[in-house]
């Protein structure tokens, strides 16, 4: 096993390398847990819908769409104007005919009020909304300043694993724990397009405090496939969004890049003796970034919306690592060949449909289509392990909101990822399970009108809060020929995840 850490030095070059207009994906912590909790609270059932910095993550047309602060701006300003247009009649005036009661013809002066029990009058409510008005087009508010966002996150998961399987450092310490900053920037500031046209940035970093891990580790060694150290790397992204078509069409592209390069080491001056020694080491190591394009499409038309984006795979691929050891006895040379290459993340087909019957609730629902089968060990594992093929895998997922007031949001969503691994009976063990997942979120909108006291809080903030339940399918692996070092096993268990984000606008 061959393990390269490459600390907070190496992620200083590669958010240089971002300040370029690139970006960085290398990891499936968005996948799994979700890149925003607004999100995370809807199953992460978004592609039709999202407006945020994560939509670099699920579909970079979303940057186009006017921002939950332009949103919340738009409607305090046209709250705003609606109060100082009103004028009072003198009291003196003579009723019109319009407003005056006796002037009313009699048959039409008693409005039209539902009647019956209260479920009757809501089911016909509730009907209205889903089959009244669903294809007329009704313009959106938009504010007259322009709108920038910055988000903070932090998530928190500690996958709880029972496994049966031989321990090792991969299945004893899994920490999935995350921390995530995100950033929009309205364009129209410097190119004035009358039209949606933001820049997006969005990065999830491992909160371990290891920027990033490289594995060459053998197939053999009971490792999880998407938990721990196997998700210990990156998640940067950058988008570019445009509303083509005013309050219909959007669209988007954005770069997903991961390292790679190649390097050497050499170790001379190695003794030969059972006690541990140290060798006199030089290792050059040269990486570069690997760009992989992310495109995106939304199309809204009165309550419908819809949206389509594509991700390519990504992959952390270091190779060749030429090794070389020289010892001192006989000038004894070793030669190895070394290929490093891991952080693979699948390439991702995802369509999303949502239904907005009102101005309180949305209705979402999404399928991803993951292309695990271009999954590649390294040269040297391809070349002495036992081969075998990852699965393709469709994941659906549901959510909803619900606005129970206008500064609160709540948000539920159910998700199934099928697990891409094959049945395990040789002698490779890692383990994945397929996963139920079930999350509710909070959302609170701190803004102006919200309390008295905030009335110098000229544009909003918003919190926003997940809880996450992942249901592991319990696993039983059944090996051809059983032996002590690689015997049969079961594993399962359940992951409980926390986040928190706060949104600023400015």
């Amino acid at each position: 096993m061959k393990i390269l850490k490459l600390k907070r030095t190496f992620g200083i070059g590669l958010l240089f390398g971002i300040s370029f207009g690139k970006s960085l994906q290398a990891g499936s912590y968005g996948d799994i847990y979700g890149a925003h909790p607004a999100a995370a609270g809807m199953g992460s059932a978004v592609t039709a819908i999202v407006n945020n910095s994560s939509a670099v993550f699920y579909n970079p047309a979303g940057l186009g769409r006017l921002s939950e602060g332009d949103l919340i701006l738009a409607a305090i300003e046209k709250e705003a104007r609606t109060k100082d247009a009103e004028n009072p009649e003198p009291s003196n005036a003579l009723p019109s005919p319009a407003t005056d009661p006796a002037v009313i013809d009699p048959t039409n002066s008693l409005p039209i009020v539902a009647i019956g029990p209260w479920y009757k009058r809501f089911w016909a409510d509730t009907k209205e909304d889903f089959t009244k008005d669903v294809f007329k087009y009704k313009p959106a508010n938009r504010p007259e300043r322009s709108v920038h966002e910055v988000s903070f996150q932090y998530h928190y998961a500690n996958p709880t694993s029972h496994t049966t399987a031989p321990r090792n450092q991969n299945i004893d310490k899994i920490r999935d724990g995350f921390v995530g900053l995100g950033m929009t920037l309205n364009l129209n500031d410097m190119f004035d397009m009358s039209r949606g046209f933001r820049f997006g940035i969005n990065a999830l970093v491992p909160g371990s405090g290891n920027l990033l891990t490289l594995n060459d580790q053998n197939p053999t060694v009971p490792r999880y496939l998407q938990q721990g150290v196997s998700n210990e790397r990156p998640t940067i992204m950058g988008g570019l969004g445009l509303e083509i078509w005013k309050d219909h069409l959007f669209a988007g592209v954005g770069f997903t890049v991961l390292a790679g390069g190649s390097g050497s080491i050499l170790l001379k001056d190695v003794p030969i003796s059972p006690e541990p020694v140290t060798a006199n080491a030089q290792v050059i190591l040269t990486v570069k970034p690997l760009i992989n394009p992310t495109y995106g499409l939304q199309f809204t038309y009165g309550k419908f919306s819809l949206g389509a984006s594509y991700k390519r795979e990504t992959v952390a691929q270091i190779d060749p690592v030429p090794a070389r050891a020289q010892t001192t006895l006989l000038g004894i040379q070793l030669d190895f060949d070394l290929a490093i290459l891991d952080g693979f993340n699948p390439r991702v087909f995802s369509y999303g449909l949502a239904f907005r019957p009102n101005d309180r609730l949305v209705l979402s629902f999404d399928a991803n289509r993951e292309i695990w089968s271009q999954y590649k060990v390294s040269r040297i594992k391809e070349k002495y392990s036992e081969s075998f093929y990852l699965h393709d895998t469709t994941n659906f997922r549901i959510g909803a909101e619900y606005s129970l007031f206008k500064s609160l949001k709540t948000r539920f969503g159910f998700a199934t990822r099928p697990t891409p691994l094959p049945s395990m009976p040789g002698t490779n063990n890692w383990m994945d399970s397929d996963r139920n997942i079930f999350s509710l979120g909070l959302s609170y909108v701190f803004s102006p009108s919200t309390f008295k006291f905030m009335n110098r809080l000229r544009k909003p903030v918003i919190f926003d809060f997940v809880v996450e339940n992942h249901q592991l399918k319990a696993m039983e692996v059944n090996k051809y020929h059983p032996t002590e070092r690689n015997p049969n096993y079961s594993y399962g268990g359940y992951i409980w995840t926390v986040g928190v984000a706060m949104t600023i606008f400015f």
